[in-house]
């Protein structure tokens, strides 16, 4: 009996295992993390479909627009746009956000739409691209530096910024799968204090 137990929960312990694993995974191989510095900055009209062309889409904006192409309706779309920039600057013909250049450490020079707004030129940032979507927040300016870049690829520091995003991805797919003003308020709110620093 005793060999049937202690059979039991080491198979109950390697089910465990397996499937913290394969979320840790799956959250870990969605994300795919850049570091550089902002090189570039436009203020853009949101509204203007010509302006992601060519970019990422990110912040609780590029979630919004996921969800405007889950539904058919006109309504939903812009509640849900209303929910992330504020019902006045939805009605508003024109909806301020910003375009952001980042060079990366690698070399390239990246471009992200985003409604976030507070994130300047010379700001170390982070970008993070998961489930189609994208995400840019502001990090210490180490992280941008040379010889911090060892550091970065460390599997400490690169498992921290994968849990970061996974968090800020499912806090967008709250927005996704929002269905009342109520949730979408809320889900809005979640990738204010999960996504934005």
């Amino acid at each position: 009996m005793k060999r049937l137990l202690l059979g039991a929960v080491v198979v109950a312990a390697c089910v465990m295992v397996s499937v913290t694993g394969a979320l840790a995974q799956r959250a870990g191989q969605m994300a795919i993390i850049h570091y550089g510095t902002v090189v570039g900055m436009v203020t853009v009209d949101l509204n203007d479909g010509n302006v992601v062309k060519g970019a990422l889409v990110g912040g609780a904006f590029g979630a919004a627009l996921t969800k405007s192409g889950k539904s058919s309706s006109r309504r939903r779309r812009n509640a849900a746009i209303g929910a992330v920039v504020g019902t006045a600057a939805a009605a508003a013909k024109k909806t301020t956000g910003r375009r952001y250049s980042v060079r990366t450490n690698e070399g390239t020079v990246m471009q992200i739409v985003t409604e976030q707004t507070a994130i300047l030129v010379g700001d170390c940032v982070i970008i993070e691209e998961a489930s189609g979507r994208a995400n840019i927040r502001r990090t210490a300016l180490s992280a941008c530096d040379v010889a911090s870049q060892s550091l970065m690829n460390s599997p400490d520091i690169q498992a921290e910024l994968q849990e970061e995003a996974a968090e800020c991805t499912a806090a967008k797919d709250g927005l996704v799968n929002a269905e009342t003003d109520e949730q979408m308020d809320l889900a809005v709110r979640k990738i204010q204090i999960l996504c934005y620093n």
